[in-house]
């Protein structure tokens, strides 16, 4: 679990991260995770990063940060550009105008945005089982409750299912912490008619 979570941090981290970086070059595009699964198990593999956090973490940042990117992107474009003139008549810099008018009138798509990528972290397999299935220590809560379900000991099916049930929790408890930010951004302000 301990593995889980540091790699969910990591990868929404620098997910978020590179987003605003990647904007500006269109970077918009979703691939496939499937086409891309044996050449990184290559890649990692000769680069000495098969079975170590830090590649999973790349690959995860590198799955969200197209989604972050479309998700923002719109809702960044959605928001009126007469409050950012506003504040820039009023004395804002760029900076002061996206941290007092930008950033609080989107907080709920960042907030839903970072749900949404916790949530593909979280829940993504293939990746952590190419990568980690030699590495009993570091397994994702998924790759682990999966290798439950294989084990030679017979397990029974309740006690996978109560398994899937407890992986939900940390889910649900993210959206709890985080729906006072999500309804707060969206009277943060408006425009006057």
């Amino acid at each position: 679990m301990a593995g889980s979570i540091l790699i969910t941090g990591g990868s929404g981290t620098l997910g978020k991260a590179l987003a605003p970086l990647l904007i500006a070059e269109g970077w918009t595009v979703r691939r496939a995770a499937i086409l891309l699964a044996i050449p990184l198990f290559v890649f990692f593999t000769r680069i000495g990063l098969r079975g170590s956090l830090i590649g999973l973490i790349i690959v995860y940042a590198s799955q969200t940060v197209p989604v972050t990117i479309h998700m923002l992107r719109s809702y960044f474009n959605s928001i009126p550009e007469s409050l950012e003139e506003s504040a820039t008549l009023e004395g804002c810099n760029r900076f002061q105008v996206m941290r007092y008018i930008s950033i609080p009138l989107a907080m709920p798509a960042i907030m839903s945005t970072g749900l949404v990528v916790f949530m593909i972290a979280w829940n993504e397999f293939l990746f952590a089982l190419l990568s980690l299935v030699d590495k009993g220590g570091s397994w994702t809560v998924s790759l682990g409750l999966s290798q439950l379900a294989k084990s030679t000991i017979e397990v029974p099916t309740t006690v996978v299912m109560a398994g899937a049930v407890i992986l939900t929790v940390p889910v649900i408890a993210l959206f709890f912490l985080t729906d006072p930010l999500l309804v707060e951004g969206l009277t943060a302000g408006a425009e006057k008619g």
